[in-house]
């Protein structure tokens, strides 16, 4: 059996995961019916509080938060990550930017959403895993709108985030169409992210407790 190749870069010290936020006042809107401003801002937090600790458990290279608000910035920090002011126009051109710099920098890129509550440590390694077998780029779908919820691109490749609905897809395609091998990673922690009142009630019954626990101290 030939011995498996693996890339070094792809160790956990070449790699920078990246974690794009909107300040916090535009954050969860879906949720308005459910929670004051206030509380969607808290929320918004509490979830990154969770991705955040789960890059920093892994031991995976450095962390950055894009874009944000002063809150976002002193949460990156607090975190061991480093804060980055907005970089782009947009969501995918934030993350176009971000991913120039790290492969500028001699590191694969790593995209994760903001808003994971179930995610841990072993889902950030599972998809460096993923890609560092084979040299492919790693995918993680959202269970719930089509849309994708992690991806880790080795350096030099040219494969860009496409964000948005439906972008599982559209990654796919972009990866055939550049002729990139993709390794699809299936988890809780990456494929449920929080973005609607069905979300809380569907996650309340996976974890117990799970908003007391996101939003302390706003439950009797």
């Amino acid at each position: 059996m030939p011995e498996m190749q693996t890339n070094p870069d792809l160790e956990n010290t070449g790699i920078i995961t990246i974690v794009p936020m909107k300040p916090l006042s535009e954050s969860k809107s879906r949720l308005a019916k459910s929670f004051s401003q206030e509380d969607r801002e808290e929320l918004s937090l509490g979830l990154l509080r969770r991705v955040t600790e789960a890059v920093k458990a892994s031991s995976i290279g450095e962390l950055w938060v894009v874009g944000g608000d002063t809150r976002v910035r002193d949460a990156a920090r607090n975190a061991g990550g480093q804060w980055i002011e907005e970089m782009g126009q947009d969501l995918n051109d934030t993350l176009g930017k971000a991913f120039e710099r790290a492969f500028e920098l001699g590191s694969a890129a790593m995209y994760l959403a903001s808003d994971l509550p179930f995610i841990k440590a072993s889902d950030v390694l599972s998809v460096q895993e993923a890609s560092r077998q084979q040299n492919n780029i790693s995918l993680a779908p959202a269970r719930r709108d089509g849309g994708t919820n992690a991806i880790l691109v080795p350096k030099g490749e040219l494969f860009r985030p496409e964000l948005g609905g439906k972008s599982f897809i559209r990654h796919l395609s972009q990866a055939a169409q550049l002729g990139i091998s993709v390794a699809i990673c299936y988890s809780p922690g990456l494929g449920f992210d929080l973005d609607t009142p069905d979300d809380l009630q569907a996650y309340e019954h996976m974890e117990p407790g799970l908003m007391e626990r996101l939003l302390p101290g706003r439950f009797p």
